[in-house]
């Protein structure tokens, strides 16, 4: 199998590196079984399952997990500092946990993080054509 050439050339980074990027991509798709587990209108179980009801978990849960990803790599629209960080994984933590209440303030994290990141962009873009 030696003779085999890679399907993908190797990552200029090392493997360590490489091992623990891959490893904070898979804690979130670890998340994904529990959330089938908890929202049982996902799999069609239950008296109330509605085409609605379906579709606000699926964005909720959609939301949750892209927030969980960007805050463990640490980068949405740029490079985040560690409570950017935080606050999204906790933010897309309550947008995995069922309930209107969670889902919504785990939207309010992820749009604060992202308005917050658009104004620190826009900063230093400005500092940079000065």
């Amino acid at each position: 199998m030696r003779w085999l050439p890679t399907p993908v050339p190797p990552s200029p980074s090392s493997p360590d590196e490489t091992a623990w990027n891959a490893t904070r991509l898979a804690i979130a798709a670890f998340i994904i079984p529990y959330i089938f587990a908890y929202n049982n209108a996902l799999i069609f179980v239950g008296n109330d399952v509605k085409f609605l009801s379906v579709a606000s978990i699926v964005i909720s849960a959609t939301l949750g997990m892209a927030s969980i990803a960007s805050g463990l790599m640490g980068y949405l629209i740029r490079d985040m500092k560690w409570i950017s960080r935080i606050a999204l994984v906790a933010g897309g933590l309550l947008m995995v946990i069922p309930g209107t209440v969670t889902d919504l303030a785990g939207l309010a994290v992820l749009v604060a993080v992202l308005v917050l990141q658009r104004i620190e962009n826009k900063k230093d873009k400005a500092a940079a054509s000065v």
